[in-house]
């Protein structure tokens, strides 16, 4: 846990980008399509371009020798965040004979593993945010870019943040919404708010709901339905927003972030308050069948970016370099977006994504829905939103 919490204004608010609107549509053309460039603006998505002609236009690119890249890498993550084609690639292409991938729950447990000295590890993905309170506590090393030219890819719009002004810290990884996950034969509707999620999840979804085990992801779900920043740490709204966590706590299925999609794909759960990630992976026939959806609540949702850091001390410095680098290979990233099911900060990889995801709403937000996006702050040193989520957790299924 980081020894206070950072108290920024919002990842959007940074960008001088009200709402989020022109951020994100910079990305997605506003409709989850791509747009033309503009001299005045961020670099846009891709237009879809041929693969074979964005390659013959790219850049191109260099990563550290293989000679001087360690045999080991250690990885600790998010589950199924990396294409496993990708890490066997990363292993082939650079020597690499062991890539250790273990998994963390939430931003929490990370944070945990570090301050108790424990680990070993070279990579890890957490959310930006929580990065310059980690940049505080001596757990990151700072960046020589020279060694990650593939940042040239990354679209303008997610650099000079205010959780990394000179970009030295980490390295964009993909972004996203958090809302609701369903399986729409096991729902009598669609829910389309947090007040159709709330009123679902105490009736016909009672004990068939899931929460990603994620503090602030799980708090935007009260605070959004009620009308309030999803950032709040007023004490009266955070109070209401308790409330109604304990309300629906006895009806939840499990607090769970890595097997969710198994719980949803076996008929356990029918909603899950989540990511679009498992539409992509586990639940991709059910997708495609129209059976498995996600829904961005019409109150309004997070807006969040992951990150690539690399630890302080990292073991394995070559081999973490040349995976910051390499991952950001135009057609790399593309795979890790038609993998994960999240969109990629990287221009020049929207050439290898599949349209189907390119043009996702769900993933690539319309204007509609990114104008109720809110970014986040670091609140997670607010002893008052840790005793509710403590008193939350002992409630579920009770």
């Amino acid at each position: 846990m980081l020894s206070k919490p950072v108290n920024r204004r919002s990842a959007l608010a940074a960008m001088g980008l009200a709402g989020g609107a022109a951020a994100l549509a910079a990305c997605t053309g506003g409709t989850g399509a791509t747009t033309a460039p503009s001299a005045s603006a961020a670099p846009p998505a891709s237009s879809g371009a041929p693969a074979s002609a964005s390659a013959s236009a790219a850049p191109s690119t260099s990563a550290a020798p293989a000679a001087n890249v360690e045999k080991e890498l250690y990885m600790y993550n998010w589950s199924l965040y990396v294409s496993p084609d990708n890490m066997d690639l990363f292993k082939e292409q650079f020597g690499v004979e062991n890539f250790v991938y273990d998994i963390y729950a939430n931003n929490e447990v990370l944070l945990a593993k570090l301050a108790a000295g424990g680990g070993g590890y070279d990579i890890a993905a957490p959310t930006a945010e929580y990065v310059p309170g980690m940049v505080e506590e001596g757990y990151l090393s700072k960046l020589d870019l020279s060694r990650i030219p593939n940042t040239q890819y990354i679209n303008k719009t997610f650099k000079n943040l205010w959780w990394d002004p000179t970009n030295e810290y980490q390295v964009p990884k993909d972004y996203g919404t958090t809302g609701i996950l369903y399986m729409k034969s096991k729902l009598s509707k669609i829910p389309q708010s947090w007040k159709d999620f709330y009123e679902m999840i105490k009736g016909e979804a009672s004990g068939k709901t899931v929460f990603v085990d994620s503090m602030g992801d799980v708090f935007i779900f009260p605070l959004k339905m009620l009308g309030y920043s999803l950032n709040s740490v007023d004490k009266d709204e955070l109070e209401a927003a308790r409330k109604i966590l304990l309300e629906v706590a006895p009806h939840l299925y499990a607090l769970d972030s890595d097997t969710y999609q198994t719980s949803m794909k076996d008929g356990v759960a029918s909603m899950t308050l989540g990511w679009t990630g498992p539409l992509g992976q586990e639940l991709k026939p059910e997708k495609e069948a129209g059976e498995a959806g996600f829904v961005n609540p019409s109150e309004g949702t997070l807006f969040w970016l992951d990150t690539w850091v690399m630890l302080a001390d990292a073991p394995h410095p070559n081999a973490s370099y040349a995976w910051l680098n390499f991952v950001h290979e135009p057609e790399v990233q593309g795979e890790e977006t038609n993998y994960n099911a999240y969109a990629t900060t990287n221009d020049a990889a929207k050439a290898f994504v599949d349209p189907a995801i390119l043009n996702d709403p769900a993933i690539f937000p319309p204007d509609d829905i990114v104008a109720k996006l809110e970014g986040a702050e670091d609140t997670s040193g607010n002893n008052q939103r840790i005793e509710i989520w403590e008193e939350f957790k002992q409630a579920i299924g009770g």
